[in-house]
């Protein structure tokens, strides 16, 4: 059963994403979307903001597939918590006084079963992209609250075990927001976005954002980093680790300097975040000639994106518009041109594959280690 307020608002973005997307039925077609439609307001009831949260992902991630991840309800309550997932083992990043303690049950309901939950309702394209959303997903009361396990709980009991062994509990109330307990989110995304640090004989400048607030801290990042005598300098690493996009004219910036120290060594940092206009960064790094080192990013080179924006009755979603092949230099922007041009090649799934892969420790991620940057450092040296 679904009530009039959200059927109408369901109908109105249906509408909107079939003028709007470039490809709409990529994925599944009006049928088969029908027949989902049916089956979920036959199983559920959407009569809240937490249900038709549940609802509207689980349609968006069958109409999306592998290669739509701009497409989205964009709804959320974060709770003052933050995750890593290691090999489905999920670590606390936030607060520090319960880092690395391993989240074991909410509502006594396994974590690995409200893990494949909320499978259900994300999209993603990669393994690294299924792992960025799960994280986000652990502090988003708005989903937690929309799961079969957890739909009829008015509370959130988190049970967590330390490294010594001890249980600890963490209550969270449906109707309580938690503004102000939380974290930097920021931070969390982005690091230190747009500085730079010198170890030994190597350069590490930190693009982790292209957002468009970072245009003047990049400027400035940039400007600073002409007036540096680099003669000493063998190496250069771009880490791009947290890139998930923005607007990816703020990349040239970068490679235009990079194109005036070509003599150096370069080296990207990629890992599991790396999303939209990131992508772009990494496209333009690797025809430099850059080694990539780290870990699968979170989506194909070639996907759907450009995200439009819509507003339905204070509820917002974003629909891809526009289809992109950073490699092929290929980006239909209307149905026209993306049906007319359109083959098989250019759908293809191009999954990118870093020249050396590696991953994050927990062991590292316990201690405060860098891994990825760790593991660069030491085969800068072999380069010098």
């Amino acid at each position: 059963m679904i009530i009039p307020k959200y059927k109408n608002i369901y109908d109105k973005f249906i509408e909107r994403y079939k003028s709007v997307h470039v490809n709409p039925w990529h994925e599944i077609d009006e049928s088969q979307l029908e027949k989902i439609y049916i089956q979920l307001i036959n199983s559920m009831e959407i009569k809240d903001e937490y249900s038709f949260k549940y609802f509207m992902d689980y349609i968006i991630k069958r109409l999306s597939g592998k290669t739509d991840a701009h497409t989205m309800y964009d709804l959320v309550s974060f709770l003052p918590l933050n995750f890593r997932i290691f090999n489905e083992e999920v670590l606390v990043n936030y607060p520090l006084n319960l880092k690395n303690s391993k989240l074991i049950a909410i509502n006594e309901v396994p974590i690995n079963k409200i893990m494949k939950e909320l499978e259900e309702v994300i999209t993603y394209g990669t393994n690294g992209k299924r792992k960025y959303e799960l994280e986000k997903s652990l502090f988003n009361k708005f989903l937690f609250f929309g799961l079969p396990s957890l739909r009829n709980c008015n509370n959130l009991i988190f049970k967590l075990e330390n490294l010594n062994g001890k249980i600890i509990k963490k209550e969270f109330l449906k109707d309580k927001e938690y503004t102000e307990e939380l974290f930097d989110y920021d931070k969390y995304r982005y690091g230190n976005n747009a500085t730079y640090r010198f170890i030994d004989n190597c350069l590490i400048y930190n693009h982790s954002s292209v957002q468009i607030k970072f245009k003047e801290r990049i400027e400035k990042a940039i400007e600073n980093l002409k007036k540096e005598n680099l003669d000493s300098i063998k190496t250069i690493i771009i880490d791009i680790r947290g890139n998930i996009g923005g607007n990816s004219s703020l990349n040239k910036l970068l490679i235009n300097f990079l194109l005036e120290h070509n003599d150096k060594t370069l080296i990207c940092l990629t890992d599991y975040r790396v999303f939209s206009a990131g992508r772009y960064a990494l496209r333009d790094l690797v025809d430099l000639g850059a080694i990539t080192i780290g870990e699968e990013i979170s989506t194909p080179i070639n996907c759907y994106g450009n995200s439009n924006w819509i507003n339905i009755d204070n509820h917002f979603f974003s629909v891809s518009e526009c289809y992109f092949h950073p490699i092929l230099r290929w980006n239909p922007a209307t149905k026209t041109e993306f049906q007319k041009e359109v083959t098989d090649e250019l759908l293809k799934p191009y999954i990118f594959k870093p020249d050396i892969l590696v991953e994050t420790k927990k062991e590292d991620f316990i201690k405060g280690r860098d891994t990825i940057l760790n593991y660069a450092l030491k085969y800068s040296k072999t380069k010098s």
